[in-house]
Order: structure tokens, then sequence, then C-alpha cells
């Protein structure tokens, strides 16, 4: 067993005791099964002796029957004889159906039927004999006779008077009554009582000689039922002695299988015990082996970890050092092609922009692969107009499409003003890969973009674009092949246009992450279609803000800017400085961020640029610094890396923007434009000082013409005022009375106005505003705590002033 694996000695062990456990439930079940069966037949009765002692019983009555009758002669026993004769018959019928064919079972039931027919006739004809008896009895002749020895016996000599004559009415009323006493006549009937007697004695004579006669049958046929009843019941003795003795080998066959379960249940059990100690045994072993196997496996996942978050530093730090020197070579290139006017030159420098543009992309491509690997990817949902979007992309890929001669379509029908919300900038990046490869692969025709759209349930709309190359095309076999990582498909087009082979891959991930899809059609030597579907939400055309564009003339307020440089690397505070010369900003510069905290105590600028790795002290640390200093100061983070993690840390301290290295000039461009309308960043409101209103008494007095008496009375009163607002916004907050917050603000706002308390004024009468448009009541609560604040800074200023 040493040299299988620990899972198949389990398998084979478990399959063995599966079998064992199925083979040994059969036998038990079978055992088990026949016990049940035979217990379950001899519990039930024998029927086939029940109707035998049945029809014995019922024979019994019919004898009883007889005999009754014969005593008494009621034809109701005659009736009952009948009744029970035709049960007997039918329950004699019956039996034949318990009899086993051809066993010795069908004899005896055989005999019983016949010796109980023998005996229904046996007794049969004794209730004959009864009967005719009984009928000789009842004959006329010898009812006569019987009444004449009644009239006999009660009258033995008749006495007879001689009746008088018959007399007419009025004799008998008026004649006399005749009072002699009349003499009997007495008959003598002597002779018929002699003859009476003779004819009783034949009479009697006969009746001996029938009883006799009915005397001997009966007893001769009486004889016979005895040896018929002895011979019944020798037979049914004889059949309960065989069931009695089949009782008796079930009995011992049930005993032997319960014996025989009993043994196999015994060596199921030690062998399943056996078993079970084995696979135990081999179980722990495994466990053993198992808990050293999860600590190598935790060893080398900690391992894997370590050299992922090594990989991912690596990545970053890579990126980094590559992104420094790109984005002075792309920088400059790009100043330096603005400023010269010598042909061979602006070729040469645009050869250069190209190499760091497709360096650029190179690294780009390889940042967003370990990104989407990694699952932190992330999506913005911003308002954009896709038609602008389209338009820019066909104006980007003009310069390249010229110089190979190709023409560039765009075909949309989209409407202009549709705005969708979504992330603009995958949306480009998706494209551009794509229009980069037609152009790459079209060497004569046009590549155009066709634009649709689809309307879907609620306000969704589904993006369908098709980029149409007429280039080489893409044989069938390798369409499969096309959108994995790492991929260059043979070819002599392919040799010319070398790259990482993630562009694609990337594309179809952005769009699976977006939740749409990539399709591709092409055609060897006629050209490639790529189609992306991509659902998104209709977006809010007043929330769309169109990207500022980069005039040809530098707004005249940049000059009144200052800004901090923070770079470590010479290479990107040229470009910088460079850049910032050419819109006439003055600048700083800090070599790290521990002298940008200096200069930023010492000097106030409106914008930090700050690099992330530096030494001495890095980006973060310094700008906590300066944002703990002044949490309103506008600090640019400049990164080579995209991570996640790193904005997200960043933006916690209130950081206001991130500019990711190489960086266009007109980036840079639309960060400073936005400065005029920055917000701060929620989180550093709670830590600005709040605007206090400066109260100038002597200003106030000279207002009020000096009068001292009329200034204590407006102050007086602005006290008792201020008072009750405070109270009454209390009480509106606490009801949510938006009428009630407007009433107080308004009644406030005049006395405050009055004496010269603006910021308080300006405060009262946006809350004025705000609540009669029913703002929100989270805005109206923190616009409140600002106004109550400010009411109470303001009289402790004027209470101590006041007192001065």
């Amino acid at each position: 067993m040493k040299f299988f694996k620990i899972e198949i000695q389990i398998t084979i062990l478990t399959l063995i005791i599966g079998v064992a456990v199925v083979g040994s439930g059969y036998l038990v079940y079978k055992s088990l099964s026949e016990i049940i069966d035979s217990i379950h037949r001899e519990a039930r009765p024998d029927y086939k002796l029940l109707l035998i002692k049945d029809i014995s019983a019922e024979l019994n009555e019919v004898e009883n029957s007889v005999r009754l009758y014969s005593l008494t002669g009621n034809e109701n026993y005659i009736y009952r004889f009948h009744k029970l004769n035709n049960s007997v018959q039918e329950k004699l019928t019956n039996l034949e159906d318990y009899a086993i064919p051809e066993s010795e079972e069908v004899q005896k039931i055989d005999s019983i039927q016949l010796l109980s027919n023998q005996k229904l006739v046996i007794w049969s004809q004794i209730r004959n004999l009864h009967k005719q008896k009984i009928q000789k009895q009842t004959e006329k002749p010898l009812t006569e006779l019987v009444s004449k020895i009644d009239t006999a016996i009660i009258q033995p000599d008749t006495i007879k008077f001689e009746q008088p004559k018959k007399q007419s009415f009025f004799k008998r009323v008026f004649g006399k009554q005749d009072t002699t006493t009349k003499e009997p006549i007495i008959i003598d009937k002597t002779e018929e009582k002699e003859q009476l007697k003779q004819e009783i004695a034949e009479i009697e004579e006969q009746i001996s000689t029938d009883n006799l006669e009915l005397q001997s049958k009966e007893r001769t046929l009486l004889e016979r039922n005895i040896k018929v009843t002895d011979q019944i019941n020798r037979l049914i003795t004889a059949i309960e002695i065989v069931e009695q003795r089949r009782l008796e080998t079930k009995t011992q066959e049930a005993d032997f299988m319960a014996a025989q379960i009993y043994r196999r249940l015994v060596m199921f059990t030690g062998t399943s015990i056996l078993l079970l100690i084995i696979v135990l045994i081999l179980f722990f072993r495994n466990l053993q082996k198992n808990r050293s196997y999860q600590n190598i496996l935790k060893k080398a996942r900690a391992d894997a970890e370590n050299l992922a978050k090594a990989k991912e530093r690596f990545v970053a730090t890579v990126s980094h050092e590559m992104r420094t020197p790109v984005n002075a070579i792309y920088g400059l290139s790009e100043q330096m092609l603005q400023r010269v006017k010598e042909p061979d030159l602006k070729s040469d420098l645009n050869i250069v922009y190209k190499s760091a543009d497709h360096l650029i992309t190179l690294v780009n491509d390889t940042l967003d692969f370990s990104k989407i690997e990694s699952q932190k990817m992330t999506f913005e949902k911003i308002d954009f107009v896709p038609s602008e979007l389209f338009s820019e992309i066909i104006t980007l890929h003009q310069v390249p499409a010229r110089a190979k001669g190709l023409e560039l379509v765009l075909q949309s029908d989209i409407p202009e003003n549709r705005v969708y919300k979504g992330d603009p900038v995958r949306l480009k990046q998706i494209l551009i890969n794509l229009f980069t490869n037609a152009i790459k692969f079209t060497n004569k025709g046009k590549v155009t973009l066709e634009a649709t759209e689809e309307k879907m349930a609620g306000h969704h709309y589904k993006l369908i674009v098709d980029v149409v190359d007429s280039g080489v095309g893409i044989p069938q076999n390798n369409l499969p092949k096309i959108f994995e990582e790492f991929v260059q498909l043979d070819g002599d087009n392919a040799q010319k246009h070398r790259g990482a082979g993630l562009g694609l891959a990337i594309v179809r991930k952005l769009v699976d992450l977006q939740g749409g899809e990539i399709k591709v059609k092409s055609l060897v030597g006629k050209g490639t279609r790529f189609t992306v579907e991509i659902p998104y939400p209709e977006g809010d055309p007043k929330a769309y803000q169109p990207e500022t564009k980069q005039p040809d003339e530098t707004p005249a307020w940049f000059k009144n800017l200052k800004l901090l440089l923070v770079d470590d690397e010479a290479f990107n505070l040229y470009l910088l400085k460079n850049i910032l010369n050419k819109w006439g900003i003055s600048y700083s510069e800090a070599q790290n961020g521990l002298e940008a905290v200096n200069m930023a105590q010492k000097d106030h600028f409106d914008l930090i640029l700050m690099d992330m790795r530096m030494p001495v002290m890095d980006g973060f640390e310094a700008s906590s610094k300066i944002l703990q200093q002044n949490p309103a100061a506008a600090i640019v983070v400049l990164t080579a890396t995209n991570r996640t993690e790193d904005e997200e840390r960043y933006k916690s301290i209130g950081i206001w923007e991130f500019l990711q290295k190489p960086f266009p000039e007109r980036a840079l461009f639309n960060l400073i434009v936005q400065l005029k309308d920055r917000d701060i960043p929620e989180i550093l409101q709670a830590q600005l000082p709040i605007e206090q209103d400066r109260l100038d008494l002597d200003e106030l007095k000279n207002v009020l013409g000096g009068d001292e008496a009329f200034f204590k009375e407006m102050v007086d009163l602005f006290v008792s005022s201020a008072h009750k607002c405070r109270n009454s916004l209390e009480i509106a907050i606490q009801n949510k009375d938006n009428n009630g917050l407007v009433e107080a603000a308004h009644k406030l706002a005049a006395p405050a106005k009055h004496m010269l308390a603006n910021k308080l004024y300006s405060l009262l009468k946006d809350l004025e505003k705000k609540g009669a448009e029913n703002e929100e009541w989270t805005i109206l609560e923190k616009l409140v705590k600002e106004v109550d604040h400010q009411i109470e800074t303001f009289l402790n200023v004027l209470k101590s002033e006041t007192q001065n």
C-alpha cells in the first residue's frame, strides 16, 4: 500500500467498505425478509383448518336442529336445518381452494367433503323419519277417535229431560203454569265405550309397531352418523398434526436464519471496524502529512505574495524610472517641434516624438494589463458626449493616416447632443487601440468609424461602434488568437510593427469589465471589422462639462500666478520650466519634500506640482505637512504609476489632482485653468478657519454720526434680535420648519447689515434663500451651524469691544 498515494489507498478501502456494506446489507435484508415473510405467513390463521372446524361445528348444529324437531315438531327447526345444509355445502366448495394440488391434503379434503355429505344425508333421513311420525299422529281417524274418547270420558251417561210443548203468548201470560215435575230419560252408552276401547287397542298396537320400526331405522342411521363423525374427527386431527409439524419446521428454519443473520452481522461488524481502523490510521497519517503540506503551502503562499508585492513594486519603480526620462523626451520634443522651423530638424524631432509616444504606449499597456490582472482596474462614472469623442479619435489619427495616404471616415447615427454616463477615457483607449491597429495594418484605402445606438430598458443605451479597415486582413484560423496576451501573429506585416502584444487583450478586458462585447470579422486581402458593444446609462446634459482646450494665446491672469515645482529629476524640472516660461508663469524650485515644506511655510503658492518619489522626504509626507499648515493649498501630484491605492492614499489627505507622467502640455494647461473654480475638498473645509467679520466700532460710529446713545441702542437692539434669531433657528431645526427658518434669517439680516456684519449678512441671506427653495435639511442644518457660530463670535467680539 505504501507505493500508492494516500488518496488511492483511501479510495480503495472506501470501495471495499462500500462493497462489504452493500453485500452484507443485501444478505441481511434477504434473510430478514424471509424471516418476516415467514412470520407474516405464520401469523395469519390457517383458513383451511378454520373452515374444516366451521364445517364440523355446523354439522353438529344440523344434528341438534333435527333432534329438536323430533322432540317438538316445530317447523322452524326444519328451516334452520336447510339453512345450515346450504352453508355446509358452500364451505365444502370453498374448501377445495385451500388444497395444495397433488398432495395428501387433497385426499383428506375430499374425504372430509364425502363424509360431511354422508352426515348431512343421514340427518336428512332421520329428519324424514320423524316427519313421517308426526304426520301419522295428525291423521283424521286418529283425531276422531281421540275426540270420541274425550266425549266418553267427560259424559259417561247422558240424562235427557222431556221438552214441554210450546204455548201461545196469551196462554203463557194468562194461563196457569204447570208445576208438576218431569221425569228424566237415561241413555245407556256402554256399548259405544266397549267399541272405543277396541279401536284404541288397535291404534296403540299400530303405533307401537311403527315406533319400533322408526327406532330401528333411527338406530341404524345414528350408528352410521357416529362412524362418519369419528372419521371426520380423525381427519381433522390428522390435519392438525400436519399443521403443527409444519409450524415446527418453519420455526426451526426461522431460528436457523436468525442465527445465520447474527453470524453475518458479527462478520460484517468486525470487518467494518477493521476497515475503519485502517482508514483512520491512513487518515491521521494523511492529516500529519497534510499539516506539513499546509505549512509548506503557507510559506509558499507568503513567498508568492511577497513576490507579487515585489513584482508590483518593481513594475511601479521601473515604470516610474522609465516615465521620468520618457517624460523629458516626450515633453521636450513636443516643445521643440513648436519652435523649430527647419524641415530636416523638425523631421528628426518628429521621429523622436513618435518613438517616445510609442514607448509611452508600451509602458501604459503593461501597467494597464497589470492593473487588470490584479483586479484593480476602476471605471469612472462621468457625463460625456460620444459624438465629440468620435471626432477627437478621427482628429488624433489624421497625421498617421495622412502619412500613409489613408482616408479616415466617420459615420455616426448618434445625436450630437446625446450624453452618456460612463468612463470616456477607457472608451477612448479602446477606440484608439483599434484605430491605431487599423491604420498600422492598412496600406491603402480607408479606415471607417461607424457608430450607432440601440435603446434599452429604462434610460439606457447600447453603444455600437465598428472600426472597419481595408487592410491585409486576418486569417480565419488566427481570429481566436488575436485577443490573447503577448501574441504577435506571424507574417511580413507583423514583423514591421512590433509591440508587446497586449493591445487587443487589454481592449477585450476593458470591454468585458464594462459589461460589453467585442467581435471581429476579417477576410485576407479585404480588410477587418471590429465591433464593440457597450451599454451606457443616459447622462445629464446639464452636468456635462466640455474639456477646456488650450487657446492660441495664454490667458493674461496666468502671469499673476506663482507655482512651486517639487522634483528631484532635472529632466522633469527642465520640461516644466520650459512650459511655464512660455506661459509667463513665475515659479520656484524644490529638490525634495523637505525643501518644499519649508518654502510653503515662508511663501504663498497658487499651485504646487509635487513629485511622489524623492529623497529626504517623499511627496506624501511633504503634502501632509503642507496641508496641515495650509488646508486650502492646491497640490497636484506628478506620478509615474497608476496604482489605485496610491491615489486613494493621497486623496485621503486632501490632494487636489493627479497628473500622470508623461503628460501633454494641454493636460497641465487644463489643470491651471481649473484653479479659478477650484472647490476645496470637504475633508479640508472643517480645517479651514471660518472667516469672521471684522468689527470696526469707529467706522460704525462714523456711519451713525457719532451719536453714542444711538450707537448703544443699536448694539442693545442687535443683541436682543440675535438671541431671538438663535432661539427661532433652534426651534425651526427641531420641527423641520422651513418657514420658521426663513423668517428668523430674514429678521436678523437687516440688523446685521446695519451693524456692518457683512459675513453674517451673507450667511443669513444664503440661509433665507435655500430655506425658501426647500433645500435638503442636511445642508440647511450645516448652514444654521455656521450662522449660529458667526452670531456667537460676533456677539463676543462686540461685547469685548464695548467693554474696552
